[in-house]
């Protein structure tokens, strides 16, 4: 066998990454179900109510980025692990620019 892929073969930190990336890929699969939960609950909020939760609103950003994290991990465009491993994505605050949104 080539020597360059007996390494690569042995290589732990490579084995330990497919580990973390299953990993990974079930957490962004039960991610998915809330993003889904969650905009429901919005569009529910929006019909009877007449408008959409800021808290979820907020929820929703969060977790987007939180996905758009473990897609660059699952790609290997970073090697850097998502929550838990690091803090879960904060939010940019900006809610403003959806004002527009809510009401058509």
């Amino acid at each position: 066998m080539d020597e360059k892929l007996q390494r690569n073969l042995s290589d732990g930190g490579t084995w330990r990454r497919l580990v973390f990336m299953l990993l990974f890929a079930v957490i962004f699969s039960i991610a998915e179900l809330v993003v889904c939960a969650v905009a429901v609950v919005q569009f529910l909020s929006r019909l009877f109510a007449g408008s959409v939760n800021d808290e979820l609103r907020a929820l929703g950003d969060r977790l987007g980025r939180y996905l758009y994290q473990i897609v660059a991990f699952e790609t290997f465009q970073t090697e850097d692990r998502p929550y838990p491993f690091a803090p879960f994505p904060a939010g940019d605050g900006n809610q403003t620019g959806n004002a527009a949104s809510q009401t058509g």
